[in-house]
């Protein structure tokens, strides 16, 4: 598609080249979702997805810093309470870090483990090529690259959590909140990126960058899942 398109169009043609560049599950997700990868290959994944949930503030407070619309900014604030730990307000979880912490001693990795895991090099490129991105993009554009992880959020944490417990029975069901918090708190998050995508980048400029830094999100995206195992 070409030209400016109406915000619905615009949803539809992100989604499209989503779609058209991955049609399927990674491969590391299809072995996830139908049973057949290792107590080692799950290790191993738990290890190098930490890298990315314990710096997931550095881009979510660039797209706070850059966002000029209060309104947004409260439900930006607020997502990120929800990863730093809504329990600091009263609410159930503690940070999603630490909830992933959790999933690893679940799996059976040490706590000191973890923390102190080194991913591979490729998987820190690949977050800080993100970070460059949100950092240089235009702030709508920023916060809809979250329209890759986000879009599909409460769908996909629900399969992997259905996953784990259907196939990896050995790992403790109290160690899966990381995935039930995602399902319930996705769905809004997915909704605002959405939201700021139709509202905000109604210029054909605009659309234009959306396009190509969804690409290159989805690209370093899937870079990443392909060093996990």
């Amino acid at each position: 598609m070409a030209g400016l398109l109406r915000p619905e169009e615009l949803i539809a043609d992100l989604q499209h080249t989503l779609q058209q560049r991955h049609p399927r599950p990674h491969p590391i997700r299809q072995l996830l979702l139908s049973g057949r990868l290792s107590r080692d290959q799950i290790q191993w994944w738990a290890r190098n997805q930490f890298h990315e949930f314990r710096n997931i503030h550095r881009f979510f407070g660039i797209r706070y810093h850059k966002c000029p619309v209060p309104e947004l900014r409260r439900m930006l604030l607020e997502n990120m309470v929800e990863e730093e730990g809504e329990d600091l307000f009263g609410g159930k979880y503690p940070s999603h870090r630490d909830l992933w912490v959790q999933f690893a001693e679940g799996v059976g990795i040490g706590r000191d483990d973890i923390l102190n895991y080194e991913p591979l090099p490729g998987i820190r490129a690949a977050l800080e090529m993100y970070v460059s991105l949100v950092q240089q993009s235009h702030w709508a554009v920023a916060i809809g690259t979250g329209l890759v992880f986000e879009g599909g959020g409460p769908k996909r944490m629900k399969e992997e959590r259905e996953a784990l417990e259907k196939y990896y029975t050995w790992i403790p069901t109290s160690c899966l909140d990381f995935f039930r918090a995602h399902e319930y708190h996705d769905e809004g998050h997915g909704n605002m990126v959405v939201d700021v995508i139709k509202q905000h980048c109604m210029e054909e400029k605009l659309q234009h960058e959306m396009r190509e830094a969804v690409k290159q999100a989805r690209r370093y995206h899937v870079a990443a899942e392909r060093l996990h195992l």
